[in-house]
């Protein structure tokens, strides 16, 4: 059964912070929220959950600490204009006081930070808008998606770019994007597959060795970090922004549509349109999703399909979430809408 939590105030928020107004249903509980002084656009939990990391529009990345959700380190370029962080990605070390992660910004840089020294490691500027990135499962190359329609693939010791994954020039076979790409997301097993998708209503499936797509899947319109794969079943999720079919599951060896999520829970009348702008597995049981529109954020249940978990009543869109499954006691999910972010269990 689905219960309603309401809230105006949180403890384990700052005294001097407005805390929004939101409204809690069935299995999600809020542990805690905070107001970041600019909107958020990205986030991102550490490989072992210890931080969480938000991208923001100012150019900044404020660290926080998970087991008392205070804010401990601010990442911040020194430049005179900085533009908006667009993607995190942390990087997984055999070091466990070592965490860095690696960002792209829509002033076309990509930055490798040291967390706790806040110290940049590395960086390249592409020339271009870049809006999304990933690591691969061995952690050697990172892909940058962005303006241009082409995927870039970087050397991560180095950073430097290695491959430039694009479309062909022939009118007779789509091998690439044709417009901006807003997901990137490695395959969990095969450190050359990579999968991209963005404004042309097409999911990409690349050989990161070759220039062009080895094939493709039609009909997800992606805008935000709303691509994943499971790791077990290599089922691909796409969040679309759209009114109709917005969350959908597709089988990635035949390309083939699986199932169009619904929206609307068994016990709940709300409104169930939402234009998605961040989707993705929650371990193996749900999937965690998030948009404009309705402004919300829902935990799907996997084997029956229906929500069992719903942040409502946001002042805005819901642009970006993150799962953690390293939490001691239970599963963590942090949501950003506009400066506010929220950090919530999910209970049984």
């Amino acid at each position: 059964m689905m219960t309603t939590e309401r809230r105006r105030k949180n403890s384990l928020a700052s005294s001097t912070a407005s805390v929004p107004s939101y409204k809690l249903d069935g299995k999600l509980k809020m542990v805690s929220t905070a107001e970041i002084n600019s909107p958020v656009l990205c986030c991102r939990y550490s490989y072992d959950g210890k931080y969480a990391a938000f991208g923001c529009s100012n150019g900044d990345i404020k660290i926080y600490h998970t087991q008392n959700y205070a804010h401990v380190y601010t990442l911040s370029p020194d430049e005179s204009k900085k533009l908006p962080v667009t993607c995190i990605r942390f990087r997984q070390n055999n070091s466990r006081d070592l965490y860095v992660l690696a960002a792209t910004y829509s002033s076309g840089h990509v930055r490798v930070w040291y967390v706790t020294s806040k110290q940049i490691s590395k960086q390249a500027d592409q020339g271009v808008e870049l809006f999304c990135c990933d690591f691969n499962c061995t952690y050697g190359k990172f892909a940058a998606g962005g303006d241009d329609y082409k995927i870039r693939v970087f050397d991560t010791e180095r950073m430097q770019c290695a491959n430039v994954l694009s479309k062909g020039e022939s009118f007779e076979k789509m091998d690439g994007h044709a417009s901006r790409v807003f997901a990137v997301k490695y395959h969990p097993d095969n450190e050359h597959v990579l999968l991209s998708s963005g404004w042309d209503n097409t999911i990409q499936v690349w050989d990161d060795r070759e220039a062009h797509a080895v094939r493709r899947m039609f009909g997800a319109h992606v805008c935000g970090d709303a691509l994943d794969m499971d790791p077990m079943y290599y089922h691909v999720l796409t969040g679309s922004w759209r009114r109709d079919n917005s969350l959908q599951v597709w089988d990635f060896d035949s390309g083939r549509l699986i199932k169009n999520v619904n929206l609307q829970s068994q016990t709940s009348t709300e409104k169930t349109v939402c234009h998605m702008y961040c989707a993705k597995w929650a371990g193996s049981e749900y999937i965690a999703c998030g948009g404009s529109d309705s402004n919300t954020m829902r935990v799907i249940e996997k084997s029956s399909l229906q929500t069992v978990g719903l942040l409502d009543g946001l002042n805005r869109g819901c642009y970006t979430l993150d799962y953690n499954d390293h939490a001691t006691n239970s599963p963590q999910i942090m949501c950003a809408s506009g400066p506010n972010v929220f950090f919530m269990n999910l209970t049984n």
